[in-house]
């Protein structure tokens, strides 16, 4: 309440002093130090810029307004005594442009399956349906090294891309390996003796995101849900079967008639560094007429990195 009443004395001074002006400005290296304004209702005198202090009193001598930052005091006098209102004015605070927490960048792992499984190709032929996976080990492994997300200021939805690289393994479901058919170049099936415990083809990709990602207002602590859908391609950069028969292990590296290209359409909801995520493929494992036409799908969790 002191430094109230020597700043309402100070003001009063001042007011009295330039009372034959009606506007006069004291400036220290071309900065408004004091302005003082009076008309014929008010003197007004602010200390500073736009921001500053600045205090209004009526020439009725009932009113003091005194405005601190967005706060302003209004000291009011009657016949009853002296009151202090105080108002704060709500003005738009700037927005801060920080970092999109997206759901690419880290480390992931799922579990493979076809939502798609044609073998029209095969038909009249001794080798059926042959393309059984193991679903609980048919496991696919994301290691996304770069991400760039493309946001608005607020931080609320993003465009995201990047780049990773994506191990799918199928694991066979019976003791058998793939190769190409002699003459038509087609994977058929090649049964495998002895105490096979593993059999498997892998593929592995080059992958690249397209994913539209918004930051929903659920959030717990700066934790915030995250929803996202888009599209991720893929460039096959090899191929490979691998068997184990009791102590021995052998490996062929071929290209097994796999697709050069894959896209699949993601969708992916994150919470903090967590995300769950579902790789939905739109084109077949391997070439046309070259293999069955299996479309790959693929559900797994998501840690950001």
């Amino acid at each position: 309440m002191k430094r109230i009443t020597l700043l309402l004395a100070a003001v009063l001074f001042i007011a009295t002093a330039y009372s034959q002006n009606d506007s006069t400005t004291v400036k220290v290296l071309k900065k408004n130090v004091v302005t003082v304004t009076e008309d014929t209702d008010k003197t007004q005198v602010r200390v500073g810029e736009e921001k500053g202090v600045e205090v209004v009193t009526n020439h009725a001598g009932d009113t003091t307004s005194i405005r601190i930052g967005n706060r302003t005091f209004d000291v009011i006098g009657n016949g009853e005594g002296t009151k202090i209102h105080m108002s704060r004015e709500e003005r738009e605070k700037p927005h801060k442009r920080g970092h999109f927490e997206s759901t690419w960048g880290g480390f992931g792992m799922g579990v493979n399956t076809f939502h798609t499984a044609d073998y029209s190709l095969y038909y009249g032929t001794e080798y059926g349906e042959f393309f059984d996976i193991n679903h609980n080990k048919s496991l696919s492994v994301n290691l996304n090294f770069a991400e760039y997300a493309f946001s608005d200021n607020s931080n609320t939805i993003a465009l995201v891309t990047g780049l990773g690289f994506s191990f799918m393994d199928f694991r066979f479901d019976e003791p058998i390996t793939v190769s190409k058919e002699t003459g038509t170049g087609r994977l058929i099936p090649v049964m495998l003796d002895g105490d096979v415990s593993k059999s498997k083809l892998s593929v592995s990709y080059l992958t690249a995101p397209l994913i539209l990602e918004i930051a929903t207002p659920l959030k717990y602590k700066s934790n915030r849900l995250t929803l996202g859908a888009g599209v991720i391609g893929g460039l096959n950069i090899g191929s490979h079967t691998k068997i184990k028969s009791g102590d021995t292990k052998s490996k062929e590296r071929r290209n097994f008639n796999i697709n050069p290209v894959k896209y699949e359409l993601t969708g992916r909801i994150g919470f903090g560094d967590i995300a769950v995520f579902a790789n939905y493929g739109m084109t077949s494992l391997f070439k046309d007429e070259k293999g069955p036409d299996l479309k790959p799908l693929t559900i797994g969790l998501h840690l950001n990195m």
